[in-house]
């Protein structure tokens, strides 16, 4: 049987590892849409006289959003801010350690926000929630939706990563 994962991935890891990559490319098409919009905007602003209406709304929904969609492929890539103080000067096993509880606390932060989230977004569906006021108005109930999975996707990232840190302490060296 060819195996074409890297060495020591499982399935699971590659899967996760394509999930987080393809929300993280659908974060950069947005984010491109985002720029185009405001420059849009300006440019009508400037040169016409008329900007687009509901640009304020759109881009303060897009950034929540935007950033929910790039952090499983940031926990994954261990791109995370950290310091290295103490850390540096430990085992590969004793970072393991770290590294796994600091996982399990984003763990459980992760699975907080979707736990928090539900009941607005379970609310926010019934009334179908909008944001703005006047010309423009911009269904909510999607973000908060969003929220809510990115919480249950990011938990289990964070939980994969844990399962990492302590069996295959041998990457920290």
């Amino acid at each position: 049987m060819n195996n074409t994962n890297p060495v020591g991935e499982t399935k699971v890891e590659v899967i996760c590892k394509s999930f987080s990559s393809g929300l993280n490319v659908v974060s950069a098409f947005w984010l491109f849409s985002i720029a185009g919009l405001i420059l849009y905007d300006v440019l009508g602003r400037e040169v016409f006289g008329e900007p687009f209406h509901g640009t304020n709304e759109i881009v303060s929904n897009s950034v929540l959003s935007i950033l929910m969609l790039q952090l499983p492929l940031t926990i994954i890539n261990r791109s995370s801010l950290r310091t290295t103080i103490i850390y540096g000067k430990l085992s590969p096993r004793g970072k393991g350690i770290v590294e796994a509880i600091s996982y399990g606390l984003a763990a459980m932060i992760f699975l907080g926000i979707a736990y928090g989230s539900w009941e607005n977004m379970i609310e926010s569906w019934d009334i179908l929630e909008l944001e703005g006021s006047g010309v423009v108005e911009i269904p909510v109930y999607p973000i908060r939706t969003l929220v809510v999975l990115i919480g249950i996707i990011g938990g289990a990232v964070c939980s994969l990563m844990v399962y990492n840190s302590l069996s295959k302490s041998e990457q920290f060296e």
